[in-house]
């Protein structure tokens, strides 16, 4: 499932990632575009066979619900239209939900990439872990669900940022374990039009809404943090940073991802300046 606000740039490139996948359903929900040339694109699909519906702008996470109730597929995979799969990642993410039927749902890791050449496979965690998850969101939207386990936990829920961080929260919450498949599936585009920065922006209220919505998971992080299969650099660093009244909760949370990934942090600064720099030669 593919939500579309404007994207007519990307949104063929996606799609065109999922020809390669074994027979699958695909549902494009328009977000409430008002780019001529997205609404010129999105009838062409329609008129090919795809199936495209169309809601008033309410942001991704609604248009990811949308989605949802259109078909009762038993797995929900969903991509952002400025994202790709990477071949043959629906059969592995499959295979590997079949061989684990406990497990709720799998994911891979995520390959950053740039219109400028630029490359970074970020490697994702190997499980939901109910305590790193109240501190870092480091797992990836494009995951294969199994559809049960989605609609329990109540799907994509916040509009306002982190709704992803969200449902892997509430799957956590209630006891779901998924698995990562030892293989890139998301190939994420990075470019000035991102949400990111937008959710980035307003984290202090956002987490605030986090913590109001998973009560529990911030309460059991004792018991929790004896369990975490997390590194014990982790389990040292996180609790002191949050205590670090002196900083914003924004800047608290940069050191959290610092403490998780500093060579991969780093590497990133690097390549970033390294563009910067090339621009003012």
């Amino acid at each position: 499932m593919i939500p579309c606000y404007n994207d007519a740039q990307f949104l063929p490139e996606a799609i065109a990632s999922l020809t390669t996948e074994e027979p699958s359903e695909l549902v494009v929900v328009d977000d409430g575009s008002h780019d001529p040339a997205t609404i010129e694109l999105l009838d062409a699909l329609a008129a090919g066979g795809v199936r495209v519906l169309h809601q008033p702008n309410a942001g991704p996470a609604a248009a990811r619900m949308t989605g949802v109730g259109a078909t009762r597929a038993p797995h929900v995979l969903p991509l952002d239209a400025d994202d790709l799969l990477a071949p043959g990642s629906v059969a592995a993410l499959a295979d590997a939900l079949a061989a684990q039927p406990a497990a709720g749902m799998a994911w891979g890791d995520v390959e950053l990439f740039s219109g400028d050449g630029r490359r970074l496979v970020a490697r994702t965690p190997d499980t939901l872990d109910p305590w790193l998850i109240t501190y870092l969101n480091e797992l990836p939207l494009c995951a294969l669900f199994r559809r049960d386990a989605l609609v329990e936990a109540g799907g994509w829920r916040l509009r306002q940022g982190y709704e992803d961080w969200d449902l892997w929260m509430a799957l956590a919450e209630r006891g779901y374990r998924g698995l990562r498949v030892d293989r890139i599936v998301e190939r994420h585009r990075e470019h000035g039009a991102r949400r990111w920065a937008a959710d980035f922006a307003q984290h202090e209220r956002s987490e605030l809404v986090l913590r109001s919505r998973h009560p529990s998971l911030f309460e059991q992080r004792p018991q929790a943090r004896r369990r975490s299969p997390a590194p014990m650099r982790l389990k040292l660093l996180l609790p002191l940073i949050e205590r670090a009244s002196f900083l914003s909760a924004a800047n608290r949370y940069r050191l959290r991802h610092l403490a998780g990934h500093p060579l991969r942090l780093s590497r990133l600064r690097l390549q970033r300046l390294a563009r910067l720099l090339s621009r003012h030669r």
